[in-house]
């Protein structure tokens, strides 16, 4: 039951890290960097170490478990990964000056990746 929760934890820290990147178009950068864009580059990194840290220990723990066949949800989302990534091609040369788009695109690109391996884990973890 913990390790589940362990698991949940990294998915709540994946979401934070990857949200920060949808708050980037509406920092202002033009003079300096202001306080809030320390505190989402802060939030992105220390969700992402924290996660990352988290989703290590789990595959540690559940490397003596028995492997699983993969599930539709899974498989679900790593064609959303798959997808995000031949995206982000198109978006990086005809809308690379669109400040909204490519975020958009990173966020699904990461959150799809982090959520694979959380899907993962909770698998191992049944």
């Amino acid at each position: 039951m913990k390790l589940k929760v362990l698991n949940i934890i990294s998915e709540i820290c994946f979401f934070i890290s990857s949200s920060g990147l949808l708050v980037i178009p509406f920092l202002d950068f033009e003079d300096s960097l202001s306080a809030a864009a320390y505190i989402v580059a802060s939030l992105f990194w220390g969700g992402l170490i924290l996660g990352i840290i988290i989703q290590i220990i789990l595959f540690v723990i559940c490397k003596k478990h028995a492997k699983v066949k993969m599930s539709k949800t899974r498989r679900i989302v790593g064609v959303i990964f798959f997808i995000s990534v031949i995206v982000l091609i198109p978006v990086l040369v005809f809308w690379s000056d669109n400040e909204f788009i490519l975020p958009i695109n990173l966020f699904l690109i990461l959150f799809s990746a982090e959520t694979y391996f959380v899907i993962k884990r909770m698998e191992c973890l049944k």
